[in-house]
């Protein structure tokens, strides 16, 4: 017996040595043909052929599941390395040492560029659609399980929905403990005379709140470590087999932990189950361009298009909330990772390293806040930024041995990533160093453009709408990179030089914008939108001056027209929108009886948003309900439960054939928790509003689309800087003017 199955794995072990050698035999095969030399002619048909084919089989279903995939990602891929190995051994002239320092530096932001496209095609090749795994019907085989809610400066009405959300997750109450790990109101904090006060408040309102919900409150000493000291203090004084952890914002559906436990009881080498994180309301950059309703979120791309094929490679890694987390991994590896500022996906890549599984379930159960100001953004990117560059530089090199080949390719690429902020700005400023300065940056004539460039810039396009296209429309990717681009490039320098010296910020939540306002932030990309813009007059000259390079030019002139385009996008960005509602509505949907006492009659409507305080309702018309009236309401949820709510219909919409009426919930105190189950405990609700907004939309409809969002946030963009330009003239260059005229006129009549 023993013989017979040491000869059946040398057996094995032979096959796979014999299809790894075939398949190394195959990649050199097509990197030759990548790289093989064509004239013009033939490198036209071969390209532009591939691109139309990419277009064609991108819009069959066939196409869109394996192996067709890999063949549809291969043709895609072997266009862009066409063009890689061109602009590789044929277009890098030295004409100079100015014109070759500009000319490296852009090729090798392109090859940057180049390599993140093909590591995310690799990433991409065969996400997982997990279904939901029902829990057992033994409730005595279900895991303790902790819900731990970290918080640190957030306010209480914050933490406080998503405490009550935690109390109504369907599991049974004596298996389930929730913990507030408050780390605002530390010892040191209250302790300290400058937040003595602030910290004392906190720390009583806090536990009374705990207290009032039956939950337990944990604080610490000190702050050390940041969030993941105050995890790995809360630890020790909780016992459950599987911890959720929660952001203190991310307030949970009923559903989260019947969807989730289930994995960890099938696979015992099971360290975490991710789960997306879903934003009630929009980005500062979705907000100030106005696209939240019409364009999937930025955050869609990442949890519905990456994280599915980061599953399939074993790579999903936790993303500091939404995700369930075993005691015993976390305990073997000491607790959460303190290395790094992305304490979340360092654990992940120490529990890989340990050779333990992750999951992701693509089902929306938490609904957390984004950022609201653009200045809290670019705070919460730039921690991301940081510490996932710290990771590259401090661990990486070490937990890379530990790693399948397939997991240290996909944390290299999350890495990676984060240098986008250096390749953007140097595309921005190419062709206006041609230009202005008059540095040969590129040396292609309009036709190898045009058989090359073009056909890979295209199939890029084609292959991203084959990839995200329900989840992210194409440009919007490069909108948000060229708006983050110029404020990562420091923090990312930073991280570089000196890799320990980032510190843990957490990202301002729940913040009200009360006017309209331009953002300081603005500022530099005016400065690139005049560069860009002066380039469109400069090449137009030059054209007729110097014929010589009129190739050059028409590429630099279409390069810059873009540029111009994206900056005037990238201004609207910068135009902060207020927001006065203290609680954000949603889309939603579904059947209302509405019950009015005044007529003693029942009306039937839809829901058309809700929010926490209050329903929108849309009835036939005429509509026999008034303003300031009170009604009740009975709905129900996706899981069939009913609700009874009484309302104040505050203001009545006449639309012709409907009627909208915005109703407020007249809450009492016992009415809250059934408020926050209905409005935040039906995962369904979110489900359905991320189906209505991932539509497809190709990249000719984008582009006018684009255009259209560009000229609309520019214009207010432009507004504003107009509006501080008076103010500043009235506030320092009036009362100068004037008080120099004053001066002159008591010299006239002095001399008088």
């Amino acid at each position: 017996m023993f013989c017979e199955g040491g000869k059946r794995a040398g057996n094995e072990a032979m096959t796979d040595c014999f299809l790894y050698a075939v398949l190394a035999f195959a990649l050199l095969f097509y990197l030759y043909l990548a790289g093989t030399y064509l004239e013009l002619f033939h490198q036209i048909i071969l390209g532009w052929g591939l691109l139309g084919l990419t277009i064609v089989l991108g819009k069959k279903k066939l196409f869109k599941k394996q192996p067709w995939r890999t063949v549809y990602l291969l043709i895609a891929l072997f266009i862009s390395l066409r063009y890689w190995f061109w602009r590789s051994f044929e277009t890098l002239i030295y004409t100079g040492p100015f014109d070759f320092t500009a000319m490296m530096i852009l090729y090798l932001a392109e090859s940057y560029a180049i390599m993140v496209h093909v590591l995310g095609m690799f990433i991409c090749l065969w996400p997982l659609e997990r279904k939901i795994m029902p829990l057992p019907e033994d409730e005595s085989l279900l895991p303790f399980v902790d819900i731990f809610i970290p918080t640190y400066n957030e306010p209480l009405q914050i933490v406080q929905i998503t405490v009550a959300a935690a109390t109504q997750v369907d599991y049974p109450k004596d298996k389930l403990n929730i913990y507030i790990l408050d780390d605002g109101g530390t010892v040191a904090r209250r302790n300290n005379p400058e937040l003595s006060s602030i910290s004392w408040e906190r720390y009583y309102s806090f536990r009374r709140m705990a207290k009032e919900f039956g939950v337990n409150y944990i604080t610490r000493e000190t702050n050390s470590h940041a969030k993941s000291g105050n995890v790995n203090h809360a630890l020790r004084f909780s016992s459950g087999d599987l911890i959720l952890m929660l952001d203190c914002d991310h307030v949970p559906t009923r559903d989260i932990l019947k969807n989730t436990v289930a994995y960890f009881l099938k696979d015992e080498k099971l360290a975490l189950v991710q789960t997306p994180h879903f934003f009630i309301n929009p980005d500062p950059i979705e907000k100030n361009l106005q696209t939240f309703s019409d364009a999937p979120s930025e955050n869609e791309m990442f949890y519905r298009g990456i994280h599915p094929g980061l599953d399939f490679w074993n790579a999903s890694y936790f993303c500091g909330s939404a995700a369930i987390l075993r005691r015993s991994c976390l305990e073997e590896i000491g607790g959460m990772s303190v290395d790094t500022i992305t304490e979340d996906a360092e654990t992940s890549l120490v529990l890989h390293h340990r050779g333990y599984n992750s999951v992701f379930i693509d089902w929306p159960m938490v609904c957390g806040l984004s950022p609201e100001t653009f200045d809290d953004f670019i705070i919460q990117r730039s921690r991301w930024a940081q510490g996932m560059l710290q990771i590259f530089i401090i661990e990486y090199p070490h937990l890379v041995r530990g790693l399948k080949l397939q997991q240290a390719l996909c944390y290299f690429n999350s890495s990676l990533f984060w240098f986008f902020g250096f390749s953007r700005v140097i595309f921005y400023l190419a062709p206006a160093s041609f230009l202005i300065m008059g540095l040969k940056v590129y040396n292609a004539s309009v036709l190898q453009v045009l058989v090359y460039a073009v056909p890979h810039l295209c199939a890029s396009v084609v292959l991203m709408n084959y990839l995200y296209g329900r989840y992210r429309w194409p440009l919007f990717s490069e909108l948000y990179e060229s708006v983050q681009s110029i404020f990562l490039i420091p923090p990312v320098t930073g991280t570089i030089m000196n890799p320990r010296s980032p510190t843990f910020k957490v990202t301002p939540k729940g913040a009200h914008v009360d006017v309209d306002f331009l953002s300081p932030f603005a500022a530099p990309f005016y400065l690139m939108f005049v560069v860009a813009l002066a380039g469109i007059p400069i090449a137009v000259v030059k054209w007729f001056n110097y014929p010589l390079y009129r190739d050059v030019i028409a590429v630099t002139f279409f390069w810059t027209f873009f540029n111009v385009l994206m900056a005037l996008a990238s201004l609207g960005a910068f135009w902060e929108r207020r927001q006065l509602r203290g609680s954000h509505r949603v889309w939603t949907k579904g059947q209302v009886l509405a019950f009015s006492p005044r007529l003693n009659t029942h009306i039937e409507g839809m829901m058309e948003d809700i929010s926490l305080t209050g329903i929108g309702l849309v009835v036939p018309s005429p509509c026999p309900l008034a303003e300031g009236e009170d009604v009740w309401f009975e709905l129900h949820d996706s899981y069939d439960e009913a609700y009874h709510f009484h309302t104040r219909i505050q203001r009545v919409i006449d639309k012709g054939d409907e009627v909208f009426c915005g109703c407020e919930f007249l809450v009492e105190k016992h009415d809250y928790q059934q408020i926050v189950r209905f409005v935040y405990g039906d995962s369904m609700r979110w489900m359905n509003l991320w189906d209505r907004k991932s539509k497809p939309a190709g990249p000719f409809w984008t582009l006018l689309y684009f255009i259209k969002m560009g000229y609309r946030g520019s214009k207010e963009s432009f507004k504003g800087l107009y509006a501080l330009a008076v103010a500043f003239t009235r506030d320092y260059f009036r009362p100068f003017i004037e008080s120099r005229l004053r001066k002159i006129k008591k010299i006239r009549l002095h001399l008088s």
